[in-house]
């Protein structure tokens, strides 16, 4: 069963990492595309991506936790 839990997160993690990346990031590098100019525009993707993996990251210690819960 614990296979099954894995390999469910992980497909759950794809559906929100995918919800994540059009959402937001697409929204905030639109606006950062029409606002920011050169090593600015840089630094603020590169804060995009840096909120987003902690995003990711952090939904999958939530998943891991409410699995630990819920073998208990």
């Amino acid at each position: 069963m614990a296979k099954t839990l894995t390999t469910d997160r992980l497909l759950l993690m794809i559906v929100v990492a995918t919800g994540f990346a059009v959402i937001l990031g697409g929204w905030a590098a639109s606006l950062v595309h029409a606002e920011a100019t050169g090593l600015e525009q840089l630094g603020l993707r590169v804060a995009i991506g840096a909120v987003f993996f902690v995003a990711v990251l952090g939904t999958w210690y939530q998943f891991s936790k409410m699995d630990t819960e819920t073998a208990s």
